[in-house]
This record gives structure tokens, sequence and C-alpha cells, in this order.
């Protein structure tokens, strides 16, 4: 399939059940990361009941963008796209679900220091909170890329170049963070492996997002 067919194919699909699907499937992996930005906010302010309640939201919303995959998936197996073009599709779709598992993966560990009633120097969670805005913002991008992915090839590009920028300030900012854990005087050595796993999450987010776009673009490029 050419490109230009390709393009035809995508817009004429993009109220098609699928297209809605992968848009309501973005925003809710936009609602995963917005909820952890939310319990990092309330760990800050010492309000762990917030942090808690905000953590439950974001099982769900992570449990919402399973499910939409699983729907997503089987929409895709019975389309008309030659299986070049579905395999790249779902893969897509399959990347941008693991933005949300990765950032459920740092929430586990956020609730396992709540639950435990650790005390983790301020310092250290607002980078974190820092580092979960960034991702946060990424993913915002993604869905712009999504949303103009075979409808504005330029305005495409620009959206991919912000993430490809954005995913790199986090791989500094993650070893930035890392350094700062290490060095902090008091951290009991199990506290600190739980604290690698929430950034470690975190920053596997964040490449997600960039692996996502990077089929994005294949897919509105390479498929002639």
């Amino acid at each position: 399939m050419s490109e230009d067919k390709y393009s035809m194919w995508f817009s004429k699909r993009r109220e098609s059940n699928v297209m809605d699907g992968v848009k309501e499937h973005i925003l809710k992996v936009l609602d995963t990361c917005e909820e952890m930005d939310n319990a990092i906010a309330a760990i800050i302010a010492k309000d762990y009941d917030s942090a808690k309640q905000a953590i439950v939201r974001l099982y769900t919303d992570e449990k919402a963008a399973d499910n939409i995959e699983v729907r997503l998936n089987e929409n895709l197996s019975v389309g008309d796209l030659p299986p070049k073009e579905r395999e790249d599709l779902m893969h897509m779709v399959k990347r941008i679900d693991h933005i949300a598992d990765w950032v459920k993966s740092s929430a586990r560990n956020v609730e396992v220091i709540i639950d435990a009633k650790i005390e983790v120097p301020e310092k250290i969670w607002k980078n974190i909170q820092h580092l979960s805005n960034r991702v946060t913002e990424t993913a915002k991008e993604v869905k712009l890329c999504m949303d103009f992915l075979g409808v504005d090839n330029a305005i495409f590009l620009e959206h991919q170049r912000k993430v490809e920028a954005i995913e790199h300030e986090i791989d500094d900012l993650y070893f930035a963070v890392k350094k700062d854990m290490m060095m902090s005087m008091g951290l009991d050595p199990r506290v600190m492996f739980v604290m690698r796993d929430i950034i470690h999450g975190l920053e596997n987010a964040a490449d997600n997002c960039k692996e996502a776009v990077d089929l994005m673009h294949i897919i509105q490029t390479a498929n002639g």
C-alpha cells in the first residue's frame, strides 16, 4: 500500500470505531499519567489520603486503557488493512498502552512508600514530581501526534520532535534524580530500591512515548 493510499485509508477512517478507539485509548493513558502527578503533589502536601485516592483512580484508568487495547486489537484483526499495516497499528497501540503500564508500576511503588509511612526528603519527591510532570507532557505530545497523523505531516513532525526533545530531557533528569537519591543521607537501602523503581518506571513510560510516535512515523511514511 502506497503512502498516499494509506493516508487516504487513515483519513477515511478517522471517525471509524478503530480510530475513535485509538483516541479514547490515548486519553485514558493520559489520565493515568495525570493521576500520577496528582499523587506526587498530594504526597508533597502531606495529604496521604488524597495521594492514595489518586493512585486508586490511576489503577482504574490503567485498567480501562488495557480494556480499550484489547478491543482495538479485536477490531484491527478483522479490518481490511494488509497484514504489515495492521501489525504497525497494533504495535503502536501496544506501545501507547505500555506508557500506562509503566506509570502504574511507578504508582505501585509510591503506594508502598505511603503504606509503610516512610519519610522521604521533600527534595527527592519534588524531583520525582518534575519527572512525572514531564512524562505527562510527553504523553500529551503523543496524543497531538496521533491527532495529526495522516492529516498534517508538518504538524505531526513538529510534535514528534517535541516528544524526542522531552524524552532526552527525561533521560538526563532520571540520572540526576538517581544521583540525588544515592547522595541523600539517612535513606534505608531498601527504601532507595523502591524509590529507584519509581523513577525507573517513569523513565520507561517516556521511552514508550518516543517508541509510539516512532511507529506513527513509520505508519505515515514507510508503507510505500
